[in-house]
Parts: structure tokens; C-alpha cells; sequence
């Protein structure tokens, strides 16, 4: 919610701030200038990024709205749980917790313990994982940084079009100052949608996926000390180095592999 409130008062206060000095809203908007800008930019990102890309960076926006919500303190007290079930009865006791546990991060541990396989190899595929899901989501950033690149210079190309098509009208003085006015309105369109819209939703969209791939990491560690055979006590006191201090005492949120990561995960399977 705080990606749309940003967005609402940012751009609100803009367009209040041009009321306030007397301008009227009318005044900024221009079909043409926004076609421009807009067309633009979609086409430039589409040349360097292509569809597919794009459409994974819009619908990356929704994990913004409702990011995916990851408790890691209840999955350290699952896997410490889950030691100490794999050291009194063995690891193939881990195949009835598979069966009760929806997340496809965790399956996917599950199974390659239950699986026996070396810590070398676990730590390899799951960071294969990992990396795939960072990449993709740092990708979706980077489309918003390329058109918040693209978008002020498109703008400035909208307001040279305008004025040369004013400069063709010098012959008609009552309309050059519309005329100037409608071209800039082109290089509002280009320099606000970059600063206000695409280069904000790009650091974001980095900052979430850095975010992610930290817990990610918590939870490849988990897996690891599982593998190694480690006592539940210790992979609490050692899982729970990782995280905040105020955030150790939650525990009621979703699992760890919801969202892009358990998506992969489970694909992998």
C-alpha cells in the first residue's frame, strides 16, 4: 500500500501545487505529448527487453502491493523440529512431515534430505535456485530503470516535435503561446514519469529482491545445518543470528518459499 500512497502524494501534490499558482489541470494534459512519451518508452523498452520480460516486470508490481509474506522464525522452529525428529528415527521420518508441508521450498529441502544428499550438492542446487529467482527479480527492476531512462529524453524529443510544429505556425501569433505550452507539456510527461513513477518502482522492486534473497539464504542455511546433522538447539541459536533481534518472537506468518522462490522451487522438483 505504501507504493500507491507514494504515488498519490507525490503526484497529487504536484498537480495541487499547480492549482494553487493558478494553473489549470487542463493545461497538462496533451494526448499527443503522452502519446509521445508513453509510446515511446514502450517501445524502447520493448526493443531492449522484449514482451515477456515486460509483462513479468508489470506483473512483478503486484509483489509490491502484497509482497509475499515470509515468517522466518516459524520456519527456524520447523526445522529445528524437524532435526530432531531426523536424529531420533533417522531421515526417511521426514516423509510424513513432506506430506503436511504445502511449501515447494521446504518439499524441496525436505526431499533432497530425505534423499541424503551431500551438503556440497544441496548448497549448489538450492543456490542455483536462488539465483535464478534473484536474477528474475532484478530484472523486473531493471525494465523500470531502462524507462526511467528513456522517458526524460522522449520527452524532450515531444517537445522539439511541438515547437517545430509551432515554429511552422509563426504566422498565426494568437496560437504560439499554446503552441509552446503544449510542447513542454511533453518534457513534463518525460521527466515526471521517470523520477515519480519509473525510477522509484526500479529501486524498490531491487530492494525487495534483495530482501528476499537475504531470507533466502536463512533458509538455504537451515537446510545445510539439517543436512549436517546439527541439533535442533544449535540450528535455532545459529538461524536465528540472521534475523533482527525484535523480529525472532513472530511466528505466524506464511512460509519461506511463498511467492517467486517456492514458485521455483516447486517447478524444479
Amino acid at each position: 500500500m505504501s507504493v500507491i500512497l507514494g504515488l498519490l502524494v507525490s503526484i497529487g501534490l504536484i498537480l495541487l501545487s499547480a492549482v494553487i499558482s493558478g494553473d489549470q489541470i487542463s493545461a497538462l494534459i496533451s494526448g499527443p505529448a503522452a502519446m509521445i512519451v508513453l509510446g515511446g518508452v514502450f517501445g524502447a523498452v520493448l526493443t531492449q527487453y522484449g514482451f515477456g520480460t515486460m509483462l513479468g516486470a508489470v506483473r512483478a508490481l503486484g509483489t509490491l502491493v502484497k509482497p509475499p509474506k515470509t515468517d522466518l522464525p516459524l520456519f527456524i522452529n520447523h526445522v529445528a523440529d524437524w532435526s530432531n525428529l531426523a536424529r531420533s528415527q533417522g531421515s526417511l521420518s521426514l516423509e510424513a512431515v513432506l506430506g503436511s508441508t504445502n511449501d515447494r521450498f521446504q518439499k524441496k529441502g525436505l526431499q533432497m534430505i530425505i534423499d541424503n544428499t551431500s551438503q556440497d550438492d544441496l548448497r549448489s542446487i538450492f543456490g542455483i535456485l536462488s539465483d535464478n529467482v534473484y536474477r528474475a527479480e532484478m530484472l523486473a527492476a531493471e525494465v523500470f530503470e531502462a524507462a526511467g531512462g528513456y522517458a526524460p529524453t522522449i520527452g524532450v524529443l515531444g517537445a522539439v516535435l511541438g515547437l517545430i510544429h509551432v515554429m511552422t505556425r509563426l504566422d498565426h501569433p494568437s496560437e504560439l503561446g499554446v503552441g509552446i505550452a503544449t510542447a513542454f507539456t511533453a518534457t513534463v510527461y518525460g521527466v515526471g514519469s521517470a523520477n515519480l513513477i519509473f525510477l522509484p518502482l526500479h529501486a524498490r522492486l531491487a530492494n525487495f529482491a534483495e530482501s528476499r534473497d537475504r531470507e533466502r539464504e536463512v533458509v538455504i542455511q537451515g537446510f545445510v545445518l539439517l543436512s549436517d546433522g546439527k541439533s535442533g538447539t544449535l540450528i535455532r541459536q545459529n538461524l536465528q543470528s540472521f534475523i533482527p533481534e525484535k523480529k525472532q518472537g513472530s511466528s505466524g506468518g506464511a512460509g519461506v518459499g511463498d511467492g517467486p522462490m517456492g514458485a521455483t522451487a516447486g517447478q524444479a522438483a
